[in-house]
C-alpha cells in the first residue's frame, strides 16, 4: 500500500469511533503510518538487504502489544491509555492494509509464513510501476477520495452547525 494507510485509517477511526477525542484520533492516525518508520532503517542503514516488512515495526504482535498496553493503562491512566491504545490500533490498521498486497507475518514469532491477499506480478521494469498500474492501486485511490469526501462533508457540517 502506497497512499492508502492514512486515508484508510481515517475512514476506520472516523466511522467506527466517531466520539474519539482529538488526541486519541491523532494517535491513531500517527499509528497508521508509524510502521513505515522502518523505511529509514531500510534505506539508510540496512542498505535494502531485507524487505522492510521483515522488521519489527511490521510485526502485528508489536501493535497488538501496544494496543493491549493501552487498554491496561486505561485502568489507572484513562487518557494516556486511550491514546496508547489508539496508536496501537492505528498500527494494526496499517498491518491489515499491508496484508492486501504485502507480506505480513501475522503468526510471528510462531511462524514467519507470509502471503499477500493479492499478488502483484512484476509487469514493469520497476516494482513501483507494477504496483501503481495494478488494479489494487485504483482501490487505494478510491479509499483516498472517499476519505477526502468524508473529511470535506464533516467540515462542511461543522461549519453549517456553527453558522446555523
Amino acid at each position: 500500500m502506497f497512499i492508502g494507510h492514512l486515508p484508510g485509517a481515517y475512514l476506520v477511526f472516523r466511522t467506527a469511533t466517531p466520539g474519539l477525542d482529538k488526541a486519541a484520533f491523532a494517535a491513531a492516525m500517527i499509528g497508521s503510518i508509524a510502521p513505515d518508520i522502518d523505511l529509514l532503517w531500510f534505506y539508510f542503514v540496512d542498505n535494502r538487504s531485507h524487505h522492510h516488512h521483515e522488521y519489527l515495526t511490521h510485526r502485528p504482535l508489536l501493535w497488538l502489544g501496544i494496543l493491549t498496553l493501552g487498554l491496561l493503562l486505561r485502568l489507572r491512566f484513562p487518557r494516556a491509555g486511550l491514546i496508547t491504545a489508539a496508536f496501537g490500533a492505528g498500527g494494526l490498521v496499517h498491518m491489515t492494509l499491508d496484508s492486501i498486497v504485502g507480506e505480513v507475518a501475522w503468526a510471528w514469532p510462531i511462524s514467519e509464513f507470509t502471503h499477500p491477499l493479492v499478488v502483484v506480478q512484476a509487469t514493469h521494469s520497476h516494482w513501483i510501476l507494477s504496483f501503481l498500474s495494478h488494479w489494487t492501486f485504483k482501490i487505494e485511490i478510491a479509499i483516498t477520495l472517499l476519505a477526502a469526501y468524508v473529511w470535506w462533508t464533516s467540515r462542511r457540517k461543522k461549519q453549517q452547525g456553527l453558522e446555523g
